[in-house]
């Protein structure tokens, strides 16, 4: 695999549940029915109206398109609705590693368990179809929820990277990183 069929590619993942596909512009409407909650982490803090929607878009879009990161619409197949994002990202095809992050989903979805299919998906496709040795998370350190999340589904809590990023609550502290590697996830299987 190469950068350039990656980002070509309209990828599909689903199960009897969710659907995981490319974002389009024509998602716009149905992610704005899920958003503007700060229950929503640094999505919900940073995307506060339609305005900062249409950033987000834009921003998520343009990455995709520069090859940096490819924006998934997760959706409820029982009733067709927008229930979040993920995205791959940091993809290194020569090293055979790719980071799985900027997820966020729907409060009233947030709990009921479609994050680990949603990750479960996704890992799947990364060891078995991409054929990669190694998925990364970075996660901030005052995001608990969210390295509980990770943690549960078998990544290894790797170290972390000091004063990595800077929040919309400001200059962030640290960022952690997880990993799960081929054979970790072969055996959780």
């Amino acid at each position: 695999m190469n950068l350039e069929k990656f980002f070509s590619s309209e990828l599909i993942l689903e199960n009897n549940s969710i659907l995981l596909r490319p974002l389009s512009i024509n998602d716009m409407d149905a992610i704005a029915l899920i958003s503007y909650n700060k229950e929503l982490g640094e999505y919900g803090a940073r995307v506060k109206n339609n305005n900062d929607l249409t950033h987000y878009f834009e921003f998520c879009l343009k990455a995709k398109e520069e090859k940096e990161l490819y924006p998934l619409i997760i959706i409820n197949k029982e009733n067709n609705n927008a229930i979040g994002l993920t995205m791959f990202g940091n993809i290194s095809f020569q090293n055979k590693r790719l980071e799985i992050g900027w997820t966020w989903i729907g409060a009233k979805f947030q709990g009921t368990g479609i994050n680990a299919i949603c990750k479960g998906l996704l890992l799947d496709y990364c060891f078995n179809n991409l054929k990669l040795r190694r998925v990364e998370f970075k996660i901030d350190i005052n995001n608990i929820k969210s390295q509980k999340a990770i943690e549960n589904i078998g990544a290894i809590k790797e170290g972390l990277l000091r004063n990595y990023n800077i929040q919309s609550y400001g200059e962030s502290k640290g960022t952690y990183v997880y990993s799960i590697l081929k054979e970790e996830w072969d055996k959780s299987m």
